[in-house]
Formats: C-alpha cells, sequence, structure tokens
C-alpha cells in the first residue's frame, strides 16, 4: 500500500489494513514464436503521478493491457491502459467510481480477447469486490457488478477467464475470525452472476488468519482453488477444492500438515490438467526454536486424478525460504522460483529454483540471482515453446533497488545469464510479468525516487518486454 494512501487513511481516521499478498492465476497458453532478447523501458503511468500495485496481462493478439492503483489528488483509483502488440500505449482510463478508494486489482483475459478486471471498493468499512468487463471486440468496459456481500468485509480478490469464456473470481469474505473463500463466475453472455458458493468449509478460526486464496485453470476449464487456513492448535493448512469442466465442487482435500504455519499458497495447472500447489513452510507451531525456519513444499495431482502425490520439500531444510512462485509448461515441465536465505535474520537473500520435467523427479536446486546483494518479491511465466522468464527485484549500490529477470530458453536446463530490466536510478518495487501467446514476455514494475521523505516522494511504472518476434 503506498505511503500516500497511509496518510490519506489516517487523515480520515480509518484503521489501516495490512498488505495484501499476491496470488497467480495460471491458464493454458497457446503457440509460440521465439523470443527476442529485452528492449527498453517505457512509462506506464507518468512521473508525478503516484501509481501501486501494478499487474497486467496479454491477449491473443499479442497486446498487453495494465492495471494499477492511481491517485487523483484525493482518492485511490482503478486505471487500465493497453500497449499494442507492437508497442504504442492507449489513454489511461479510470475504472472505477469517484468519490472512495480502490484497491488490490486484478486482471485477466481471455482467449478470445475477454478482458475482466476485479478490485475491492473502499467507500464504506465493510469493503467490497467490484468487477468490470469488456467483451471481445468492444472498445468500453461494461458496468460495474459489485459481487460479494456489503454487510461483510471482503479481501484478496482473484479473477481468472476460462477457456469457455466464464470470468470466476475468488475473494474472501467476513469479519475477522469468520473469513471464507467464496466465489461467483460469470456465465460466457450472461448479464448477472451466478450464486455465490462457499469454497472453503468453514470459516477461518484464527483471527490472523486471511485465506490468500491462488487460483489455477486447467485446459479443460477446471478450476483448482487453493487457500491458507487456521486450525484449532494454531497452526495453518493449506486446503484446496477443485471446480469441474461443468461446473460443480468437489470436497474440499487437506495438501499441507499440521504443526506449522504453511502460507504464500500457489496453483498452476497445465493444458492436460495437471495440477500443481506450493507453498512455504515456516517453523514448527508447537517448537518455536526449531531448526527450519521457513521451507518450500509442494504437491502435484496428475492429469485426470482426484488424489494428491506426497508432499516434497523443494528447498533445503533448517534455512529460509519464502514467496514461492510455480508455472508449468505445455510439455508438462513444472519450475518454481522462490527467495531464500541462510536463516530467517540473513539481511540477503537470493532467488533459487527447481525444475521437474513431467513425470520425472525434481531436479538440483540452481542458484538464479547473485550473491552478496539482497532479493526479494520473485515472479515467473512460460511461453508455449517452453521459454521459462524469472524476475525479482535486487538492491545494488548503497541503496537502489532493480529489477533483474533470467531466461532458460525451450527445453533446456541451464538459464541465461541475468539482466537488468529497470534503470540504476531510484528503487524498482512489485515486479510482474505475463506472456503472450507469440512468446513476448512483457514486466511492469513501480519505480519510487530515492528520496525517503514521504511528501516528495515519487512512484510511477515503468515497463519492458523482450522485442517483438518476426
Amino acid at each position: 500500500m503506498p505511503r500516500l494512501y497511509l496518510i490519506a487513511l489516517a487523515t480520515a481516521g480509518i484503521a489501516t489494513l495490512p498488505a495484501i499478498a499476491a496470488a497467480s492465476v495460471t491458464t493454458a497458453p497457446a503457440p509460440a514464436a521465439p523470443q527476442g532478447p529485452w528492449g527498453g523501458v517505457s512509462n506506464v503511468s507518468r512521473s508525478g503521478s503516484p501509481s501501486d500495485d501494478p499487474r497486467l496481462a496479454a491477449a491473443p493478439t499479442g497486446s498487453v493491457s495494465y492495471v494499477w492503483e492511481g491517485w487523483n489528488g484525493r482518492t485511490w483509483q482503478i486505471r487500465l491502459r493497453t500497449r499494442g502488440p507492437r508497442g504504442g500505449f492507449t489513454p489511461p482510463v479510470t475504472l472505477s467510481a469517484a468519490g472512495a478508494n480502490h484497491e488490490d486489482p486484478r486482471i485477466a483475459i481471455g482467449s478470445d480477447g475477454l478482458t475482466a478486471v476485479a478490485w475491492k471498493n473502499m467507500r464504506r468499512w465493510n469493503r467490497t469486490v467490484q468487477v468490470r468487463v469488456r467483451q471481445p471486440g468492444a472498445r468500453r468496459f461494461g458496468t460495474t457488478r459489485t459481487i460479494s456481500n456489503p454487510n461483510s468485509d471482503a479481501t484478496q480478490d482473484r479473477i481468472a477467464v476460462l477457456p469457455n469464456g466464464d470470468v470466476i473470481v475468488v475473494w474472501v469474505q467476513g469479519q475477522r475470525g469468520l473469513r471464507v473463500v467464496q466465489a461467483r463466475v460469470l456465465k460466457r453472455g450472461a448479464k448477472s452472476f451466478g450464486r455465490t458458493v462457499n469454497v472453503s468449509r468453514g470459516p477461518v478460526v484464527d483471527s490472523q488468519a486471511e485465506g490468500d486464496p491462488s487460483i489455477g485453470v486447467a485446459g479443460d476449464g477446471a478450476v483448482t482453488v487453493a487457500w491458507e487456513i487456521a486450525t484449532r492448535d494454531g497452526s495453518f493448512v493449506i486446503q484446496a477444492r477443485r471446480r469441474s469442466p461443468g461446473g460443480s465442487w468437489g470436497p474440499v482435500q487437506g495438501l499441507s500438515t499440521r504443526g506449522a504455519q504453511s502460507n504464500d499458497v500457489k496453483v498452476a495447472a497445465s493444458a492436460t490438467g495437471e495440477v500443481v500447489v506450493i507453498w512455504a513452510r515456516e517453523r514448527d507451531a508447537a517448537n518455536p526454536t526449531s531448526g527450519g525456519f521457513g521451507q518450500i513444499q509442494a504437491r502435484i495431482q496428475p492429469a485426470g486424478s482426484t488424489s494428491w502425490g506426497p508432499i516434497t520439500n523443494l528447498s533445503r531444510a533448517g534455512t529460509h525460504a519464502s514467496d514461492p512462485q510455480v508455472a508449468i509448461a505445455p510439455d508438462g515441465r513444472i519450475t518454481t522460483v522462490w527467495e531464500w536465505a541462510s536463516d530467517a535474520l540473513a539481511a540477503q537473500k537470493m532467488t533459487q529454483s527447481r525444475t521437474r520435467p513431467a513425470g520425472g523427479a525434481w531436479g538440483p536446486l540452481q542458484v538464479l540471482s547473485q550473491r552478496g546483494a539482497d532479493v526479494d518479491d520473485p515472479a515467473l511465466v512460460v511461453a508455449t515453446d517452453g521459454t521459462t522468464t524469472a524476475a525479482w527485484k535486487r538492491s545494488y549500490g548503497t541503496g537502489g533497488v532493480r529489477v533483474q529477470a533470467r531466461t532458460r530458453h525451450g527445453a533446456a536446463t541451464a538459464w541465461s545469464s541475468a539482466v537488468w530490466l529497470s534503470g540504476a536510478r531510484g528503487e524498482a518495487d512489485e515486479p510482474r510479468l505475463t506472456v503472450a501467446p507469440n512468446g513476448v514476455v512483457t514486466a511492469v514494475w513501480k519505480l519510487s525516487s530515492p528520496l525517503r521523505v514521504v511528501p516528495d516522494q515519487d512512484f510511477y511504472l515503468q515497463t519492458a518486454s523482450t522485442r517483438f518476434p518476426g
């Protein structure tokens, strides 16, 4: 949440809320062309116009749409801007209504170009989830739809477009200690969303638990939603539930074991229906001085199965790993990245990765970032030819932060050398990635001026892409 927003909330006498963690939405991509090197940096929003929490999605034409929170001098608004398939930006448009703060934008684009954007409306103490949809070929978005219960607080909205054009929105509903993961679906061509479904079995029983849902969409339209939920022994566990292509919800399944804090869950699903769920398991709840500060774990559900394979420990025990990301290539190869430190108090972290070929065993651990500088916020995407791109922010010099990326081409096992995406001035933050059907990878990040005086700090959005094939 931007610092200017915190000032506005304090001025209005409204309690501030914790930052919301991002979640991945993975859909099956289309055939890709060979990927070129990274091009130059462009501004998505202008310097002097505070912008925060960028998200982006690529359309089948190769165009990329960005959404973010933009400050209009009084409130935070949800804005959208599109870059054409060969460059050039449309003017920014405001999707949210005036007179209230809005936050946590999410965007998804379907295979026919249908674009759906969700966010939280902060007009009342009880936040609500709102959605706008732009139909394929349309120039304007439809009306704003409020889909959550306005009499109860809604947080952590996630959105995806299914292969058949349906839109699914997942969020966490309820007051502290009584939250439940909910979902609604807008059928293709329908005028209104369907009924609200309680995806999680019961309310979150711990006042600190947030849900943190993640969505994975398989090629046949099956949806897997995973989340974290607190148990009565004080630990957090990961649960998941599958929605069939026909719309039926299966049983809630537990994926992690009790006795520790499991969080940061992410889901990816392949075109053939294989699903992988990855999370970070923190130290033992009953033994806070135990050696493991955080370990990345994963479970896989094979295509056509309703059962999950065993838990696999991906990071090294006794170290601190967090913020995992996961992606599946069309050939079934699974790639994971996370941030790692030798212990929970380490000032310097690295980006690590492990890969599993389709039906095979997990490969060796690979270090992606250079040693000797702190890294954070890893992101990961895979193109349809198997080219995989990872990005993160990395400190440099005496106080700056830049975005870095590495690429692994096709079926190769080695990653290319790291490249800087953002410039050498300022502090880059919140890097995100998307990949278009033509193989072009686009990154977006927030750039802040090095000046730490809040009234004078400038933060706006920048973007870079791999060069257009052909």
